[in-house]
Order: C-alpha cells, then structure tokens, then sequence
C-alpha cells in the first residue's frame, strides 16, 4: 500500500515532468508499488500540478479523467500541445516523449538531490 511519502513523491515528479514529456497512470504506480487506478484517483483528488500530463498507456487521456478543482474547458491535449507534446488529431500523444518508469527513478533521484 503506497504510504504518504510515495504519494507526495508522485506529486513532485508528475510537477517536475520535462517540458515535451508525459507518462502513464502504470509507470507511476511501478514507481510507488501501486496500481493504476489508485494514482488515477490521486491526481483526480490530490491537487497535483500538471497532472493533465499523466495519461493512458496508450497516450490517450483516462475516460475518467477530471480536474481537481472541478474546471471545465480546457482540452487536455491542447494543454500537452503547448508543453510540447506532439498530440495526434486522435488524441494519441507521442510515445517517443512519453517517460518509462526508469525515467521516472532517474528523475526522482534528481529531485532527491
């Protein structure tokens, strides 16, 4: 069971995403040994900044994906366009700039630093 300390560490490496990535519900559970719908509840209830950038493994946007604060309007993939993501008229992002869990260790170990 992911403990506080896991979940705030979701919190800052989903803020902490390079400009031009994003990655998956999946990888950030292997991150935190969890599953995938529990870190979908947690960037749906957590306030996580950014976290329109966590998507399917297929790059799609979740079905269930809503804002925290209950907003409307804004295209999530509009949004992953202007950081840098290349987003098909699909809705499919780029699988070249998605970050893997390996990424995501390295990049924890960075903000450890």
């Amino acid at each position: 069971m992911a403990t506080e300390q896991d979940w705030e560490l979701v919190r800052r490496v989903v803020a902490a995403l390079p400009e031009g990535t994003w990655t998956s519900y999946g990888d950030l559970a292997e991150l935190i040994g969890t599953g995938p719908r529990q870190v979908g509840a947690y960037m749906r209830d957590g306030d996580v900044p950014r976290a329109y950038r966590v998507l399917t493994a297929s790059g799609k946007v979740s079905a269930g994906f809503r804002w925290s604060d209950g907003r409307t309007g804004r295209d999530v993939p509009d949004l992953l366009r202007e950081d840098g993501v290349s987003v098909s008229r699909g809705g499919v992002a780029d699988r070249s700039q998605r970050m893997y869990v390996y990424d995501l260790r390295l990049l924890a170990m960075e903000l450890a630093d």
